[in-house]
């Protein structure tokens, strides 16, 4: 959003230092004016008459390292000297806050370890942008900003749904709006404007629809659509089949477009997809009372419902024809909306936009100068102590503990100094939990600076008061902050080792707060079809230790082919019990299925008998769930071959996967 970032840099320009670097010049003049204050620095000049010509430079045809051109370019519109130019800049530059007005620089910017803090300003809906440009944004560069923006709170409250972990981060910063300085509208003219690209998400047909609905009624009055595209045919058509060439009229481009909404009195925008909308800003600030679409998000947050104007809901033809009527019919309400209209938009103008940045500046120092980089240490207890280096003295600073799903309520721990200690008790219900620091009004992701895990080794499980299963394992999360894992079972089935060999897998586990018995059961939960379940026997031993034998022949018999079959599995103790999921959680590895793993058995199908080793399908026995497999019960294919493949799912539990082998 050029404009956008040119009125902004005007703003800024009355009291700071501003220059605008870009990374590709062609034409003599910008499209914009510019403020004369405001430095300019193009870093690849391509206007073949200028002396600074960098279309003879090899570079010029190299495709950058960093910066994602579009999949699609087969010449490079941005060059690999472009972009060695503006790292060099970068590593030089004095500027005290570089900002970022587009993703694929912000990608960029993240590459420089300079300490000037960095912005991401956005002006477009990154949810929607090709994975070319997302992956790097949301992984590697939105992390390093010190600030995100973006043009809505309703678009800031997107990104923190795709990106979560720069929630922190993100700020409203709608675009800026100089004050207009044409003439106003008088709201004498019978004339209804919109402007834009005419593309079709612009939504210019609807209006052409709706407007022509009202305009048998009011034949004095007329709509004017302003704008160049690809779209110009099909609503010359449109205006043709509704009859309507006396009163809706496809006027072009005109640049600028703001005197033209002086000889206007309603302003439409029907756009389905509206980031923000400067010109809905601008015919407001020039009198004229605005009807939009519920377009994400701009419209919502600009006009002020029925003060100022109209948002309707989105694709409602019928809707926008009638509010285009109300104001049309009624002159009173039109004169005050249009007078609200100038004074609302008020707060998107220079002075208030400056005042806004200025204001995230000293909140994005004042963030900065708060220690994030912390340690944990699991205790011989099993607690979690926190360090953070750098705790001023005194501080009124906690360790806030979040739970990841937002199911459970947070937990405050006090620092003691540096430190502060999170129980392996009582606290951290079982998931994951974000780690954050609360200081000076913010709640700050702590930044992992290593977990030592060694006492989880020895800790004394089961545990003997509480849960039989309690264990805190701090990690460092992909995106580098501090999380806690909370493993949290008051009854558990710990796998100590599991045997798969030819014939039969065989599971060694013990049981922690109940004691399994002879009538105990192994129950395979098919993931799918719970007619699918089976059961095989347990051997109880001491202490809570079992064994349980899977026929591995049996096992097989019961996939069917062509398919995927997995089954997760479960202890029955006794007939009265709940069943308990036999799981690896008592570790200090965070995601036992990457460690623990096993050899995959095949079976090779004879059509011989297979003595029932597992049973199936409900009878009188509680414990036999499922019936005596007979020989013929599942058929399967003489010489076919089946794979068994147990595993520890994500969340620890042990799984049976069975495929078809080739």
């Amino acid at each position: 959003m050029v404009s956008a970032i040119h009125n902004l840099a005007k703003a800024l320009a009355d009291d700071h230092e501003v220059e605008l670097v870009s990374l590709r010049r062609n034409r003599d003049q910008a499209y914009f004016p510019l403020d004369p204050r405001v430095k300019t620095l193009a870093l690849s000049d391509m206007r073949k008459h200028s002396h600074t010509y960098d279309g003879d430079d090899p570079a010029i045809e190299v495709f950058p390292h960093i910066y994602p051109n579009e999949p699609t370019d087969k010449k490079p519109w941005i060059s690999r000297l472009a972009e060695k130019r503006l790292m060099e800049y970068l590593a030089t530059t004095d500027a005290d806050v570089v900002v970022s007005n587009n993703p694929k620089i912000t990608i960029m910017l993240a590459y420089s370890d300079r300490d000037f803090l960095k912005v991401a300003m956005e002006h477009s809906r990154p949810a929607r942008y090709g994975p070319h440009i997302r992956d790097a944004l949301f992984r590697d560069a939105y992390p390093k900003m010190d600030a995100i923006t973006a043009p809505t709170p309703d678009e800031c409250r997107t990104i923190a749904g795709v990106v979560p972990a720069v929630s922190h981060l993100l700020s409203p910063m709608p675009n800026c709006i100089p004050a207009h300085e044409g003439q106003m509208s008088t709201g004498d003219n019978k004339i209804v404007v919109t402007a834009g690209l005419l593309k079709t998400h612009k939504g210019f047909g609807d209006l052409i629809e709706a407007f022509s609905t009202v305009a048998p009624r009011h034949p004095d009055w007329s709509l004017r659509i302003y704008g160049s595209g690809p779209e110009r045919a099909n609503l010359r058509k449109k205006i043709d089949e509704t009859d309507s060439n006396n009163q809706i009229f496809l006027m072009g481009p005109a640049t600028p477009v703001t005197p033209e909404f002086a000889k206007a009195s309603v302003f439409v925008l029907p756009s389905h997809l509206e980031a923000f909308g400067n010109v809905t800003v601008e015919a407001m600030a020039a009198g004229l009372p605005a009807i939009c679409y519920d377009a994400p998000h701009g419209p919502r947050n600009i006009i002020k419902q029925g003060e100022d104007g109209y948002v309707v809901p989105l694709g409602d033809k019928q809707a926008l024809a009638e509010h285009i009527e109300k104001l049309i019919s009624d002159e009173d309400l039109r004169r005050k909306m249009a007078a609200a209209a100038v004074a609302n938009v008020v707060r998107f103008q220079e002075a208030e936009t400056a005042a806004r940045f200025e204001q995230l500046v000293e909140t994005m120092r004042a963030r900065r100068a708060i220690p994030r980089s912390a340690a944990a240490v699991v205790t011989p207890q099993g607690d979690v102590r926190v360090r953070i280096d750098g705790l001023p003295a005194g501080s009124d600073a906690v360790l806030v503990c979040k739970d990841i799903r937002k199911k459970a309520d947070e937990v405050v721990v006090p620092f003691v100094g540096d430190e502060a200690l999170v129980p392996a008790l009582g606290k951290l219900v079982e998931g994951d939990w974000q780690l954050e620091i609360r200081a000076a009004g913010f709640d700050l992701p702590l930044r992992s600076a290593g977990c030592d895990t060694l006492q989880i080794l020895s800790l004394k499980l089961p545990r003997t008061e509480g849960p039989a299963l309690s264990v805190l394992l701090p990690h460092a999360h992909t995106d580098g902050t501090l999380r806690v894992q909370s493993r949290v079972r008051a009854q558990h089935v710990e796998v100590a080792a599991l045997h798969a060999g030819a014939t039969s897998i065989v599971i060694d586990a013990a049981a922690w707060g109940v004691e399994p018995g002879k009538d105990s059961v192994i129950e395979a939960v098919h993931r799918k079809e719970a007619d699918r379940n089976f059961t095989f026997p347990v051997k109880p031993g001491t202490d809570g230790r079992f064994t349980a034998s899977l026929d591995n022949a049996a096992a097989a018999r019961l996939h069917e082919a062509g398919g995927e079959d997995v089954w997760d599995l479960w202890l029955l103790p006794d007939q009265e019990s709940a069943r308990i999921r036999v799981c690896k959680l008592a570790t200090d590895v965070l995601v036992p299925m990457d460690v623990f793993q096993f050899p995959y058995p095949v079976v090779t199908q004879s059509g011989a008998p297979v003595a029932a080793a597992v049973d199936t399908k409900p009878k009188s026995g509680w414990r036999n769930r499922l019936a005596a497999v007979p020989s013929a019960a599942v058929t399967a294919v003489t010489g076919s071959r089946q794979e068994l493949r147990p595993y520890f799912a994500s969340n620890g539990q042990l799984s049976l996967k069975i495929i078809d082998k080739k």
